[in-house]
């Protein structure tokens, strides 16, 4: 393995834009440090409204979104993501069992 595939440096050129969605602040946070430590260049919204707002002005290359929102549900972003850019990345968080 080389250095870069070890400490999951990103490719010189890559988009690295990553939209996190996440309603519990603290978590949110968190993981936005953690993921600019990795080189991403991280935006951030709280509901589905800012979400989808954000997507639609600057598609993100990644997201990582909440499937269960205040105001909605996280695959609507994937949706509105989607839309602007076929080639995103998304995963998709739940606390929820089912």
């Amino acid at each position: 393995m080389s250095g870069d595939e070890t400490t999951g440096a990103m490719v010189e050129g890559e988009d690295t834009s990553l939209l996190i969605v996440e309603d519990d602040k603290p978590f949110l946070t968190r993981l936005a440090r953690a993921m600019e430590t990795r080189g991403f260049v991280v935006e951030t919204a709280e509901s589905v409204e800012e979400a989808v707002a954000k997507a639609r002005a600057h598609p993100p290359a990644y997201a990582v979104v909440d499937m269960r929102l205040g105001d909605g549900n996280g695959l609507d972003v994937v949706a509105a993501i989607r839309e602007k850019r076929d080639d995103a990345r998304a995963i998709i968080l739940t606390g929820y069992g089912n």
